[in-house]
Parts: C-alpha cells; structure tokens; sequence
C-alpha cells in the first residue's frame, strides 16, 4: 500500500514549517521540529474514527463484529510522574453518529527529547524515534512489559507518502509497523499511519492463525482463529 514518495524539497519545509506552529504554551523541543509535522500536539485538535473489531473462532463456532466511534481530542498540559509535559489525548466512544459521545478514558502523549512518547491504559510506548527515516527501527515495548514472550521492532516502513485514506487526501503520510510476522499459517501485522498536522489517520492489528495450509489461499481467506481492529478515519479538525 506504499507509495512511491517524491516530495518537492520546498514542500517539505512549507509543510514542516507550517506544521510546528503551537497555539500555547506547549512547545516542542527545538531539536525535533524537523520530525514535529506528524504529532498533533495542538489543544483543540480533534480526529475522530469508525472503528471494527473482529474475533474469529471457528472451532467454537465464533464470528463476532463490533463496530462503534471513537473520539480522540488534545487536551490540557500534564506533568507525569517522571516530571515529564504531556498533553492529555481525551478520548470518547459512542456506539452510533446519533448518540452523544460518552467519555472513555484519558490518555497522554509528548515528545521527550528525541522521543514520541504515548501512555496508553497505564502503558508507555516509544512511538517515534527522532529523527525519522525509512526503514529506521527501535524498540516500541523499551518502557513497558505489555509483550514479555516476544520482543517486536517499531520499523519506519515508509515516510513523506501521498495517500488517500477514507477519501482523505494527504500530502505526507508516515507508517510505522509495530508487530510484523508472516508464515503460512500466521498473519501478525500492527501498523499505525500518521498525517502532516494531524497526527494519528490509519490503525489496524491483525493477528490471525489458520490451521489449513494453502499457499495458493491468502490467509486472511481461511482464518481459524484470531483477531482484526481496524481504526479507520472519519473526520478530523481543530
């Protein structure tokens, strides 16, 4: 799904330029703001997503769609318990577009020093490292023990891509992949993809397992057990 990226040069300051504006008192480290454009760290800023959520289980007879809106918002300044500035990322649900949004949660995101960090549920992860480049990795799991059997490298698998993505048209696109495993049986592929001023547009975790081996059959064709979330754009604004 990635593109060929051939970005003018000018653009690219324009846009990273245009994107490191702060409207408050957040500012970024003056080392990072060539890599700023994909973190939205503005108060304000809004994305919202359809999300789906699929478990199958074929022995057991399971096929199981949920599909619900989710609401992230930046929020105010906060300070953790490392004496770190975080922004709150206010995030809320709802199970139709006619409903009122009810709040979920509060997570927090930042950058420190040359680090895009994220607390997720209680979980810290490493989401860039800075300065970003294709096929740069490192390791997304370094501050927390969500993954203990087996380690996972974050890899850049592409940056600065022109994508549409839910009708969306954007300039500079980053995607990382989290988790990445193939065989042919198993299918493990975490990706996360970013926009210039916007921050998080794409996210999708499959994680499946077949017990029929086909090579002439994509797997995700004869699933036997296993899980897909799909986070998909919406709508996005300040």
């Amino acid at each position: 799904m990635n593109k060929i990226c051939k970005i003018p040069i000018v653009l690219l300051v324009i846009l990273t330029i245009a994107a490191c504006k702060e409207s408050d008192s957040y500012h970024f480290p003056k080392q990072n703001k060539i890599d700023c454009q994909y973190v939205m760290l503005d108060s304000g800023a809004w994305r919202e997503f359809q999300v789906t959520e699929i478990k199958i289980d074929v022995p057991i007879s399971l096929y199981d769609t949920q599909t619900y809106f989710m609401r992230e918002q930046i929020g105010g300044i906060f300070i953790d318990n490392l004496g770190d500035t975080m922004r709150q990322i206010e995030r809320f649900s709802r199970k139709t577009e006619n409903e009122k949004w009810k709040r979920l949660n509060t997570w927090v995101t930042g950058i420190i020093g040359s680090e895009v960090i994220q607390v997720e549920e209680n979980a810290r992860y490493l989401k860039m490292q800075l300065p970003l480049y294709a096929r740069k990795t490192w390791n997304g799991n370094i501050y927390n023990r969500t993954d203990t059997l087996q380690e996972y490298d974050y890899e850049v698998d592409s940056i600065d891509c022109q994508m549409i993505i839910n009708d969306f048209e954007f300039d500079s696109v980053l995607t990382i992949s989290q988790k990445k495993e193939l065989t042919a049986i198993t299918k493990i592929h975490f990706f996360e993809r970013y926009a210039v001023g916007v921050g998080l547009v794409e996210k999708q975790q499959i994680d499946i397992y077949s017990d029929t081996y086909n090579p002439d059959i994509d797997i995700m064709n004869r699933i036997t057990q296993g899980t897909i979330n799909d986070y998909c754009l919406i709508g996005y604004g300040k």
